[in-house]
């Protein structure tokens, strides 16, 4: 029986009608690759996870505590309502704290450099990485003092407004006017998220590295469809795979040492005047849609290093 892999994510966030689809088809696209390569994979939803402590870390999923055997996990640790993001981070502590994989910690240094944009620049930038300008929207009713600042370091705009903590494409605004922006920040303000303001880079293309043991495996570049301004897939961009990679080698390389990364997936927003960071991933970083045979090299790493992640056995304490 091969060792297996389970995708952890917020179904409350995703349109009921929706649910069955986007899990039927994870599942599809994740085992063509990985039962090949002696891995099985399926998701379950957090909702139905009960962490615990019982002389130990405990995951019931439906009476089995998932911990019981070692395997390895994927959580994705963001969501919209608080609530949620409270239940995910339960559950990603609770396999932290067993023998059990989790795929998110493919780095070393603190958890958040996973998810927020804000600490990934700030890193980033320590490192001579290039990187966009990047202002954060105070919590409430202090949200409009971004605005002066805004103004004083990047400019007139337009700009872009996105979630610090979602991937996807999700809650991204383009904003052409200070009216906008205002408009804009006033929304952003009451949703309880955290939310960052960014000049809008003119860019031809947002460009996905795949990273394994501090070496670029491979690329792909998404492109917003016509009149759009959102590269993501999900959202409708489209996907090609070129040699781009070649011009950020050196800086993905670099931020794969300092993190002593093992895998990472780190987009780029390519420019006439060079590559930008805009952001990077852990496990979560989509590459099923790639066509062949830069899909099958990227499955050998991204595979390969989940086999050693579990060959090795459970770190000591």
């Amino acid at each position: 029986m091969n060792p297996v892999i389970t995708w952890i994510y917020e179904a409350e966030d995703t349109d009921p009608t929706q649910i069955e689809a986007f899990e039927e088809s994870i599942t599809r696209r994740y085992s063509v690759l990985s039962r090949p390569r002696g891995l099985d994979f399926r998701v379950i939803r957090a909702a139905d996870l009960v962490p615990s402590s019982l002389d130990g870390p405990v995951l019931r999923y439906r009476g089995e505590d998932l911990l019981e055997q070692r395997q390895c996990f994927i959580v994705e640790d963001m969501a919209v309502a608080p609530q949620g993001v409270q239940a995910l981070r339960a559950v990603y502590r609770t396999i932290r704290a067993s023998g059990s994989v989790l795929l998110n910690r493919s780095f070393d240094g603190p958890d958040y450099l996973e998810r927020d944009k804000l600490a990934q620049l700030q890193h980033a930038s320590t490192l001579d990485i290039p990187t966009p300008g990047t202002v954060t929207v105070p919590a409430g009713r202090y949200a409009r003092r971004a605005i002066e600042e805004v103004r004083r370091t990047l400019g007139d705009g337009p700009y872009v407004v996105k979630p610090r903590e979602m991937t996807g494409g999700y809650g991204v605004l383009r904003v052409e006017s200070d009216q906008q922006l205002a408009a804009t920040i006033d929304i952003v303000a009451q949703t309880g998220a955290g939310y960052i303001v960014q000049p809008l880079i003119e860019h031809h293309g947002d460009m996905r590295v795949f990273v394994a043991d501090g070496k670029v495996v491979s690329s792909l570049t998404r492109r917003p469809r016509p009149g759009g301004y959102l590269a993501s897939v999900s959202q409708g961009g489209s996907i090609e795979v070129n040699e781009d990679h070649v011009q950020v080698a050196d800086h993905c390389a670099r931020m794969a040492e300092d993190l002593r990364a093992e895998w990472m997936c780190i987009d780029w927003l390519m420019t006439d005047s060079g590559p930008v960071l805009n952001e990077w991933s852990t496990a979560h970083g989509g590459f099923t849609m790639m066509p062949e045979p830069e899909l099958g090299k990227v499955a050998d790493a991204f595979f390969g290093w989940i086999r050693r992640q579990l060959d090795a056995g459970p770190p000591a304490r």
